[in-house]
């Protein structure tokens, strides 16, 4: 099958672990940006986060047929990337670099900076990047996954292995925080 435009993930999944290649390229062109994005999240280097996507998808390529398809591809893909990153994380121990130092250029690029509208905006977000980065590991990452990353609750529960329940309230908890952070004049 050459157009993979109207398959399903399920379908892609399945031609990918019976071989086939143009199966193999249309999984990447759909999930190569959100396994970067999720990489950036755990180790907070453009290069590095590249090289772990890569990785991550030559082991999503060689374990394909393992795949359940009861589960979310994006929850399986983030197990491998996080696992990967702390992998790489253990073997460094090397001072990372603020998340929000890495994603205000890539993100504010998209808004004007000729107008006060965009410096408004470009501080706003400069504030929340800033404020996400100071929460907990496990707050920043529930809150990336879910509002950044668009992860259902099943999904989140997949990948961070915890029951739904705990999702909500964790994810709850650390919108609290986050919310507590920001004082309501900077985000206006």
């Amino acid at each position: 099958m050459s157009n993979w435009n109207q398959h399903s993930d399920v379908d892609v999944i399945s031609a990918c672990a019976a071989g086939d290649r143009s199966a193999l390229e249309e999984l990447s062109r759909r999930y190569y940006r959100q396994a970067y994005s999720m990489a950036l999240l755990n180790v907070r280097q453009p290069d590095i986060a590249l090289d772990i996507a890569q990785e991550a998808f030559i082991r999503i390529f060689r374990n394909i047929k393992r795949f359940d398809s009861n589960r979310s591809f994006s929850a399986w893909m983030y197990v491998i990337v996080r696992n990967l990153s702390h992998n790489y994380r253990e073997r460094k121990k090397n001072r990372m670099t603020a998340f929000s130092d890495v994603v205000d250029e890539t993100v504010l690029e998209q808004v004007s900076r000729n107008t006060e509208v965009s410096l408004e905006r470009r501080e706003r977000k400069r504030l929340l990047w800033q404020a996400i980065n100071d929460l907990n590991e496990k707050e920043r990452e529930i809150i990336v996954l879910k509002d950044i990353e668009g992860f259902s609750y099943k999904e989140l529960s997949d990948c961070l292995s915890i029951p739904e329940g705990t999702v909500m309230s964790r994810l709850y908890n650390a919108r609290k925080k986050l919310a507590a952070m920001l004082k309501p004049e900077e985000l206006r």
